[in-house]
């Protein structure tokens, strides 16, 4: 942690007693009971408001307070939380995460993650650059985690599943709230201030990291330490006529190692109106990002606008709408580089349009049939259908089944790539999935509730690595590639007594990937990831005493069979107390089982973690 940041934290804390002490006292820390859960309402699956118990999806949702009571440093090893995710951890700043396999750095490219309907992933590589989603946790109010295409809801990317991020609206945020962080291998500082105004509220708020190397694992430093800084606002207000609107901004500057780094930032408004049978909303952003390294310098600039109206008519239950994305990417390369992107600069675009209808067939039975019809610059359009049956019994529980078509969109490595006399871009597609779903979730007792859903995913045209027919060199991207997946996901709860919960987590996946007759790949299949076959998570939340709580998270990870990376259990213990004064104190303990530990399967960037302390002080949040 460098010296700058542990004196603003010194004196955050000591300032932090009398600043709370003029606020109002926190609202309860307690989680919600297990049938107030089934009733959170979650937008994920309809694009629509609906209750969880009614969601006719694999959805999970972690809630403020799991977000809190995990102890967790940052957004990725929060989403460590759902057990409908995979999560490696590659290096410092980067993680490999997906849903239903294809996890590696390289092929994680098949999960669409939004934030506030802000989608993140990256056009250079259909990934996402964790390392730049330094997010204050403490302001977001849920994550909705759908395992599963949502391509007919939310188009490219959406082909293995959907994390969508929700934060809290100005008006749940006024006030003075500080948390100061510090651990031994990451220390964090964050700070807001809102207030309330007519019929608007606003918050402003800023957060600084500063995070150690990990090591090589052999056991020397990796030398791959940051540090950065995020500041934003929001607003949330209405208008005479009822209308209300959203106003956010954000700004960060991250430093990473030998001199790279990363500057960027995002504004973003969103209006509402509300009419007799349903709402009008339009959301438009504009996200602007650089990232300068040794060998690159990588400019983004892309603006979005997407309207949807929903409305219900009779037994119908209808949302519609479109969108268009428009992109300017380049990527100038050092002379020196042995690859490069012809041409360094191309604009990218993105239509849609999309229509999804909930049919009450009948008071237990609903039908949802939907699709988007989605154009880009590189494949041209495609129809990515959907259709959902549900149905709910007169005790409750959900019984429901899928079938879906999702696509992921060619990225500009994948059309613009150059390595002279070994590797040229082709004219490489999209891969394409048709997924079919069955799953149930229930809740018998009010202590206890399952969710458990069964999958099985038929890909084509997945991307593969061929030899030129006459030279051999150079190579070129095609889609070579076909193959399946099957498994199956389940989670639940048991409230022992109403201070102490106890959860449960897994999944298991089983996959068969080959050529399709004539084709070769000299990647050996790569591009299908490298998976573990079975994930196990075991949870304990429990109040010992009106301040004191016991938060237990364990996790037992499958090995890694294409890189021989070792399976393992791992333990993380969190203690946290509620002072006096408002404020909170927590310990918490990663990774507790073993002194290092490797989770990625990339040969070139894997980096070792082993046990780490982090402690926190919070007041107002």
């Amino acid at each position: 942690m460098s010296k700058r940041l542990k004196v603003i934290m010194a004196a955050v804390v000591c300032t932090a007693t009398a600043t709370h002490a003029r606020a109002s006292e926190p609202g309860d820390l307690t989680a919600l009971s297990l049938e107030e859960l089934a009733q959170i309402q979650v937008t994920s699956v309809a694009r629509a408001p609906q209750s969880l118990s009614d969601a006719a999806a694999a959805v999970f949702v972690i809630t403020r307070d799991d977000i809190r009571r995990s102890g967790a440093p940052s957004l990725p090893e929060v989403l460590r939380l759902a057990p409908n995710l995979q999560v490696q951890r590659v290096d410092t700043n980067n993680y490999a995460i997906s849903a239903r396999g294809f996890n590696s750095f390289e092929t994680a490219n098949k999960l669409l993650v939004l934030v506030d309907g802000r989608s993140i992933y990256s056009t250079l590589f259909s990934g996402v650059l964790w390392d730049a989603q330094s997010l204050l946790l403490e302001d977001i109010e849920r994550i909705e985690v759908i395992s599963g295409p949502g391509g007919s809801l939310y188009g490219a990317n959406a082909v293995n599943g959907v994390i969508n991020i929700i934060t809290r609206t100005a008006h749940d945020t006024t006030g003075p709230a500080v948390s100061a962080g510090v651990g031994s291998d990451e220390s964090v500082l964050s700070m807001r201030i809102g207030g309330e105004a007519a019929n608007a509220a606003w918050r402003a708020y800023l957060r600084g990291f500063d995070r150690g190397e990990s090591d090589l694992p052999g056991g020397a430093g990796a030398g791959d330490g940051s540090r950065g800084v995020r500041g934003g606002f929001r607003a949330d207000g209405a208008v005479a006529n009822g209308d209300t609107w959203t106003l956010q901004a954000e700004m960060f500057d991250h430093e990473g190692p030998a001199e790279a780094g990363m500057t960027g930032g995002h504004l973003s408004g969103e209006w509402r109106r509300s009419l007799s049978s349903g709402e009008i909303r339009a959301l438009a952003y504009v996200d602007a990002s650089r990232r300068l390294n040794a060998d690159a310098d990588e400019r983004i600039l892309a603006a979005n606008l997407d309207i949807q109206h929903s409305w219900t008519a009779g037994r119908h239950s209808v949302v519609w709408g479109g969108g268009v994305r428009h992109v300017e990417n380049s990527l100038y390369a050092s002379p020196s580089a042995p690859a490069y992107l012809d041409p360094p600069e191309r604009g990218i675009t993105l239509t849609n349009v999309f229509v999804n209808d909930q049919i009450a067939l009948t008071p237990s039975l609903t039908l949802t049939a939907g699709a988007k019809l989605e154009d880009d610059s590189f494949a041209g359009p495609e129809l990515l259908p959907n259709l959902r049956l549900a149905w709910r019994n007169p005790g409750g529980h959900l019984l429901w089944g899928a079938v879906s078509r999702a696509a992921r969109t060619p990225n500009r490595i994948e059309q613009d790539f150059v390595a002279p006399g070994l590797l040229v871009a082709d004219d490489f597609s999209r891969e394409q999935v048709v997924a079919y779903e069955v799953g149930l979730r229930t809740a018998p007792h009010a202590r206890y509730s399952l969710s458990v859903s069964a999958f099985y995913n038929e890909y084509e045209d997945l991307r593969t690595v061929t030899i030129h027919p006459v030279t051999i060199l150079p190579l070129r991207f095609g889609n070579g590639a076909q193959g399946h997946s099957y498994g199956m996901e389940a989670w639940g709860a048991y409230e022992v007594t109403p201070d102490w919960r106890l959860s449960a987590g897994m999944f298991a996946l089983e996959k068969s990937f080959e050529l399709k007759p004539g084709e070769i790949d000299v990647g050996n299949l790569e591009s299908t990831g490298d998976d573990p076959s079975y994930q196990l998570l075991l949870g304990s939340s429990s109040r010992l005493t009106e301040s004191l709580d016991l938060d237990v998270h364990l996790r037992a990870v499958d090995d890694l069979p294409a890189s021989g990376v070792d399976s393992y259990v791992e333990a993380d213990v969190r203690l946290g107390w509620r002072l006096d004064n408002g404020l909170e104190l927590s310990v918490t303990g990663r990774n507790l089982l073993e002194e290092r530990r490797v989770e990625s399967s990339d040969p070139s960037r894997a980096r070792a973690f082993g046990r780490s302390v982090f402690a926190v002080l919070r007041a107002g949040f």
